[in-house]
């Protein structure tokens, strides 16, 4: 089983994880897919494989959440 499908999704809001948001390793470019979904843009991070699972969870997890 997918472990990250099955955890409960907990709203997050900008103010509760803004500082793993201005590291900007992950954004919202404004763009859709073919299919009309948000294109999640991930720019060159040097510190990527650093960033600890939670983090890149929370910050993923919000930026699919927002309409």
């Amino acid at each position: 089983t997918d472990e990250i499908m099955q955890q409960d999704i907990i709203p997050l809001y900008a103010a509760d994880i803004q500082d793993q948001l201005k590291k900007q390793f992950a954004y919202l470019s404004g763009g859709r897919g073919g299919d009309g979904c948000p294109v999640i843009t991930f720019p060159d991070y040097p510190a990527f494989s650093e960033i600890p699972e939670k983090e890149f969870q929370n910050v993923l997890t919000y930026l699919t959440s927002i309409p």
